[in-house]
Parts: C-alpha cells; structure tokens; sequence
C-alpha cells in the first residue's frame, strides 16, 4: 500500500515539469529544486533536506523518488545524474 500511495504522490508532482540544478560530489550529488529545496542524495540511496531531514532516494522509470521525513519529491533530472547508483523503493 504504501508503494501505491508513493507512487501517486509522485504521478501528481510529474505534471509540473521542474529545471533542476544538479552538482556530483564525493557523497553523491546534490540537487536544488525550482523552489530553492536543496537535497543531498547519497551513494547509498540515503538522503537529507538542507535544513534538516533525513530519508530515501531511489530510481523510477524516468526520474528519482526521494522521501524525506514522510515528504515525496520528484527530481526529474535522475535519469541523467552518472555519478548516482540505481536504487530500489525500499519495502
């Protein structure tokens, strides 16, 4: 169930086609939102919010999934990001 209700949440967010800023690290990469969130996306399928937050991040079929402290985003730019590696939606 819980899979269903991600899933939707971000059906939703892809109607709004966002730029992203994107930048690889050392930890991973870095990507700053149309609305000026900055998430840190690990090489570990970990993940924070600039500010505070910790959580997830995986793949789907044309973007990433990232939950933080029970919030869904969409980066729509995961299909692009090479320094990342492919990561599942947890159970």
């Amino acid at each position: 169930m819980r899979k269903i209700i991600l899933l939707a949440a971000l059906v939703v967010a892809t109607s709004a086609q966002a730029e992203e800023i994107v930048k690889c690290n050392e930890h991973g990469a870095s990507v700053t939102l149309t609305d000026g969130t900055v998430l840190y996306l690990g090489k570990q399928c970990d993940a924070a919010r600039e500010g505070g937050g910790a959580g997830y991040w995986w793949n789907a079929a044309s973007f990433l999934g990232v939950e933080i402290d029970g919030k869904t985003y969409m980066v729509a730019e995961g299909r692009g990001i090479d320094c990342l590696p492919f990561c599942s939606l947890p159970d």
